[in-house]
């Protein structure tokens, strides 16, 4: 099996304290069997561990997430230490015939920047055929938002848009909010992509991002590039939180992608 990966794969690094939204707070963390047996003997890791995950603290963080943003069992023991999820985390994996597809999730703001901003055309390492839906996207002879437009007509209104993803899993109350905020206050489509096209490279990216880790999934890609749009207008987010708050929600909630899927 062949592992194949983003070129910008290699570039990826954890953040750590400088890290806003740390992956260590919010998240349940789920142990893997070698880990739980790893971590037997060592009771200043075990008394954190009921029901096969960690017992987050009362503000819903990692026990092991110290006040400065540094994990202490990493200081202590080191990374090896870390269970499969903490040593995967945002990596995503898809197998498609004999091939292992990784890359890393928006729901990291260290992957966002590196997704977002990438000036260079997207390539694998090694250097394979990348898929129809990226090759045609790279090579269009439009804006980005025409070429959506063209791949999946637009039938709804902004409002509309924010129902739809109201009816869905929700977590972070500022995700309800926001999308309250864009039923309340429609932003047209031209509104939309006018921003879009004025970040036509970045929105590009979000685009491919969506297509490499939802393969064949283009009306989800479509609508994952207009509701990030709409909401970086209604909300005056930045695009980078709005798309990793996107992620975090709808990416990461296994009840939220079966819908799309």
């Amino acid at each position: 099996m062949a592992l194949i990966v983003p070129d910008y794969y290699k570039d990826f690094k954890c953040i750590a304290d400088k890290c806003i939204h740390s992956c260590c707070r919010g998240w349940e963390i789920d142990i893997d069997p070698g880990s739980m047996c790893r971590f037997k003997g060592y009771d200043d890791i075990t008394r954190y561990i009921k029901d096969g995950s960690f017992v987050l603290d009362k503000d819903g963080n990692c026990p092991f997430l110290r006040s400065d943003g540094l994990c202490s069992m990493i200081l202590k023991y080191g990374e090896d230490m870390l269970c499969d999820i903490c040593t995967d985390h945002p990596r995503f994996r898809n197998y498609i015939d004999d091939d292992e597809y990784m890359g890393i999730g928006l729901c990291c703001e260290e992957a966002c920047r590196l997704i977002i901003d990438r000036e260079e055309p997207f390539a694998l390492i090694p250097a394979v055929k990348l898929p129809d839906e990226i090759t045609a996207v790279q090579e269009r002879d439009s804006h980005i938002s025409q070429y959506i437009e063209m791949l999946c007509p637009d039938d709804i209104s902004s409002p509309e848009r924010a129902d739809e993803y109201m009816k869905l899993e929700r977590l972070d109350e500022e995700w309800t909010i926001m999308l309250s905020e864009l039923r309340r206050n429609a932003v047209s489509s031209s509104s939309r992509d006018e921003y879009i096209t004025a970040n036509d490279k970045r929105f590009e990216n979000l685009m491919i991002y969506f297509l490499y880790r939802h393969p064949g999934n283009i009306f989800f890609a479509c609508e994952s590039v207009r509701l990030i749009a709409e909401l970086c207008i209604s909300s005056g987010k930045s695009l980078y939180e709005v798309a990793r708050m996107y992620s975090s929600e709808i990416e990461y909630s296994d009840v939220n992608m079966e819908y799309f899927e």
